[in-house]
């Protein structure tokens, strides 16, 4: 019996061994039409600005353009344009500018009265945005990151 078992066991090991994916640890690299997918699928609302290593900082510490980014639903669409929408007057548009990923896919160029630069993509999937900005915290520019959730 011992040589049944041991055979049996070495099967299946050896099945699991075939049939389970590496996982190697790395994320898929990302392309133009991936990163913008993803932008334009949804309108994004700043939910949270934090720290770089994710600490939360409180809205009161920020300088007024920060702020206000709480109060918009950011529009990216598919011809470059981004529109900053006022959820509390039915979304309408009350800024707006262009946007372009740049060359590396890995920062955003922005240009929007009161909200413009390249700021880096920490994160982006379908249900999460993190920009890099360097904004004022307590009066001194820092890097924060900017968290925005999807609107419905």
């Amino acid at each position: 019996m011992k040589p049944i078992r041991l055979f049996l066991l070495s099967a299946i090991l050896s099945t699991v061994l075939t049939c389970c994916k590496k996982d190697d640890g790395t994320t898929p690299v990302p392309t133009a039409a991936s990163q913008t997918d993803l932008l334009v699928a949804n309108n994004w609302r700043t939910v949270r600005v934090s720290t770089p290593n994710g600490v939360e900082i409180n809205k009161s510490r920020l300088n007024l353009a920060t702020q206000v980014l709480y109060d918009l639903n950011m529009q990216f669409r598919n011809n470059g344009t981004v529109r900053a929408l006022d959820p509390r007057q039915s979304n309408s548009v009350i800024n707006g500018g262009t946007w372009t990923l740049a060359t590396d896919f890995q920062s955003i160029d922005v240009d929007v009265s009161g909200f413009k630069g390249n700021f880096p993509i920490v994160m982006l999937n379908k249900n999460k945005l993190v920009l890099r900005q360097r904004a004022p915290v307590d009066g001194t520019t820092t890097d924060i990151n900017l968290e925005f959730d999807p609107t419905l």
